[in-house]
């Protein structure tokens, strides 16, 4: 990570019954998804999975201002309800208290501090 960037971290349960349907969907996540990101200032994001656990890793120049320009954008919407009938639990484009359950960082080691 860039001293630049913020990083956030999210996961998401994917419902068992549809997990080869989540990998398939991000074979192709639409253009305006990844423009609507790209404006908010991300750097870079990544998507992990193993068994039923999406892991969501996000960096970009100012997390606030990335909220900003994805929550309400049209396409980041339709997206993440299309693909919320994949999950169980994770990003909810409705919950207007906490649509990207962010995770809390409890410990960093970062190069130079290794002894």
């Amino acid at each position: 990570m860039s001293s630049n960037t913020e990083r956030a971290v999210y996961i998401q349960r994917i419902d068992p019954e549809y997990r080869e349907e989540y990998l398939e969907a991000h074979e192709n996540v639409p253009k305006g998804v990844s423009q609507a990101m790209e404006r908010g200032g991300a750097t870079e994001f990544e998507l992990y999975v193993r068994d039923n656990l999406a892991v969501c890793i996000l960096e970009a120049e100012d997390i606030d201002t990335y909220l900003e320009e994805v929550d309400g954008d049209e396409a980041v919407e339709e997206w993440e309800r299309y693909v919320a009938q994949f999950k169980s639990e994770g990003v909810d484009v409705d919950n207007e208290d906490e649509p990207i359950p962010f995770m809390e960082c409890i410990w960093t080691l970062s190069k130079g501090e290794m002894v």
